[in-house]
């Protein structure tokens, strides 16, 4: 029996080898290549490090150490090759990135103002590429790649609304006044046939001008003839109203897209992380598989920083950060420290096991106590 199964796949395989190769056969699982953290204890609970070509999360509440992570991360990933940080707030410090040794060089520096709003590098990080958008879009786009969301599409709704309004006290208007028996026509008798002619000029001699109805359409009629002689008003903004959180997250997620896409970038660091969690949780999935996709494409690892999980199915890691207790030397602070627990760690297919849950925890020095002397 067996035999004969493995005859019969052998001849199946065979029939389509041209078109599908090795299709009964099943494909060997290789080990991902990992990209170390630069933190010891992360990296040895994570087996070496975030996987590439994939999404990964940090996620926790404000001073949780997301990001000393990502500038960890980044301060390896800028010495071998070029990183992007999405910058949806514009929380991140250069003087920061470059204490935490990133090349700035190497880092693309994307944030978001409005208007006279806008925040310029310092002297100091001359060497870093940042690129400021501006944001004057009414109507949110998510999903990047240039596609409109369906929302957009109801722009010049108002204008369009109006002039429906309008046509329609036209139609009523030569409803009223055209010759009866033909109301989209206008009022003439040349065009009419000879009984049609005589109604008529029987129905203005026996016309009742006290009767209310006959008055009802008379003043209908001369108020459709006012409002067409006025003309209708459309009304126009003339002041753009300053980018909200929701216009910068739709260019960030755009800006996103367009860095993945691209190809080239070892790191992308998407910061949502000043954004409130609901706004992060309403992302449709379509896009965390898109940008999965383009990660997979292009060896690159997209690291989020939010402050719950929002990327669903598609993360491959999930680390929960918080901060810890603090080490003190004679009420002293010292060191800062932070701990973060595995939530989720996929290094095999898709339907793969999830790790369980492993904490680890470490003490880190911020710049300022290390400009103190600390």
């Amino acid at each position: 029996m067996r035999a004969q199964a493995a005859l019969l796949k052998r001849q199946i395989e065979a029939k389509l080898a041209h078109r599908i190769p090795a299709a009964l056969s099943p494909i060997a699982q290789q080990a991902p290549r990992l990209h170390p953290l630069g933190i010891s204890q992360l990296d040895n609970s994570l087996g070496g490090g975030l996987p590439l070509g994939s999404i990964c999360e940090l996620t926790g509440p404000d001073g949780s150490g997301r990001s000393s992570i990502a500038l960890s991360l980044l301060s390896i990933a800028s010495t071998q090759g070029v990183c992007a940080y999405i910058d949806v707030s514009g929380t991140l410090s250069p003087q920061s990135a470059a204490a935490a040794g990133v090349d700035l060089g190497n880092l693309l520096w994307v944030h978001f103002a409005s208007g006279k709003q806008s925040r310029t590098p310092s002297r100091s990080s001359a060497s870093l590429r940042a690129i400021e958008v501006k944001s004057h879009s009414r109507w949110p786009v998510y999903g990047g790649c240039g596609s409109s969301h369906p929302r957009g599409e109801t722009k010049g709704l108002a204008p369009a609304l109006e002039q429906m309004l309008f046509d329609k006290e036209e139609r009523r208007k030569r409803k009223m006044e055209g010759t009866p028996g033909h109301p989209n026509q206008p009022l003439g008798l040349h065009t009419a046939s000879q009984d049609q002619v005589e109604w008529e000029r029987f129905n203005l001699r026996k016309v009742d001008e006290t009767d209310p109805l006959r008055r009802m359409d008379r003043q209908a009629a001369d108020a459709a003839r006012l409002r067409a002689a006025q003309g209708v008003e459309v009304r126009e903004a003339r002041e753009q109203k300053p980018a909200n959180q929701l216009d910068r997250l739709s260019l960030a997620l755009r800006a996103t897209d367009q860095v993945l896409q691209s190809g080239g970038f070892r790191v992308v660091v998407l910061d949502l992380a000043s954004l409130d969690s609901q706004e992060a949780l309403r992302i449709p999935s379509a896009t965390w598989f898109r940008y999965r996709r383009a990660t997979q494409e292009s060896d690159a690892i997209l690291l989020l920083l939010t402050r719950e999980p929002c990327a669903r199915s598609s993360a491959a890691c999930v680390l929960e950060c918080s901060a810890g207790e603090s080490p003190k030397v004679q009420g002293v602070l010292t060191a800062a420290s932070y701990s973060a627990e595995i939530a989720r760690q996929r290094t095999g297919p898709a339907h793969g096991k999830k790790a369980p849950g492993r904490a680890t925890s470490w003490d880190a020095t911020p710049m300022w106590m290390r400009a103190a002397g600390r």
